[in-house]
């Protein structure tokens, strides 16, 4: 098939995945509400780190609550679930099928993670005002940095998708995936700067940081909203992004053919 006649196959497998969504809607508005929590025991900690200060570092507290609020919002807006459901087709013998259809099984996961994140729009429009009270909510430093980031939120999710796509594909190779996951997500979560500002992280530490893909999901989008691109401009900051995608494109593309080579179905 050409790519114009996968489309419709692929909107098709979107559309799906939104009605998954609203399914469980209950669930993911009540995993906002765990956001809020979070976002609001994260503001309670940094301004008693922060003390009678108004400034550490040369990020003023506003621009610091900001920060956590709009990242960890981010962070949760910005959660593909294709390892879980690549692990799972697996474990129950359903991979046969994804093979078998006429377009590429990544294909398919990226558009059921499409789906995921327009599904997820409304709902995460009704999280603001839950962020805005347990947070802080601001408009862009600029409308450099509103246009910058809105760009950068792009990447952000593409580089979010890739990543977890590509920790699903190893479930190719042993389906009990649960240990690595759960290192996956507390270093996730670590690096991607939505817990502690990467500003702030010592710097041998910071150094390792940015040598993973982590910060591209939230720490450097958000730096710019707030006026702080971490790179120092946003142009260059867009440049680290894009350079991310591109390499776990490669990469995805490398591993899916090993992994392909590597199944064996069984049965008819």
């Amino acid at each position: 098939m050409t790519w114009s006649r996968n489309v419709p196959a692929l909107v098709a497998v979107a559309r799906m995945q939104m009605r998954i969504l609203y399914t469980y809607r209950v669930n993911a508005m009540f995993s906002m509400v765990l956001v809020g929590v979070q976002i609001y025991l994260l503001t309670v900690i940094w301004q008693a780190a922060y003390g009678n200060r108004t400034e550490v570092d040369g990020i003023a507290i506003g621009q610091l609550l900001v920060y956590l609020t709009l990242a960890n919002l981010q962070v949760w807006f910005l959660r593909p679930k294709m390892a879980e459901d690549i692990q799972e087709r697996i474990r129950q013998g359903q991979i046969g099928f994804d093979l078998s259809r006429p377009v590429g099984y990544p294909s398919q996961l990226m558009a059921s993670a499409i789906g995921d994140m327009i599904g997820g729009l409304p709902i995460l429009l009704l999280g603001f005002p839950v962020a805005f009270i347990a947070g802080e909510l601001q408009r862009p430093a600029s409308l450099e940095a509103g246009f910058g980031y809105t760009a950068a939120l792009i990447l952000a999710w593409l580089v979010a998708a890739l990543l977890n796509l590509l920790v699903g594909l190893i479930s190719f190779w042993t389906v009990e995936m649960n240990g690595f996951r759960m290192i996956y997500t507390l270093v996730g979560n670590f690096a991607t700067g939505a817990l502690v500002p990467l500003w702030f992280v010592p710097d041998a530490m910071r150094t390792i940081i940015q040598l993973l893909p982590f910060q591209a999901i939230a720490f450097i989008p958000v730096s710019i909203y707030v006026g702080e691109p971490a790179t120092g401009s946003i142009g260059t900051a867009l440049i680290v992004q894009a350079m991310w995608v591109g390499l776990l494109i490669l990469f995805i593309r490398w591993v899916w053919g090993q992994a392909f080579r590597h199944t064996v179905i069984q049965g008819g």
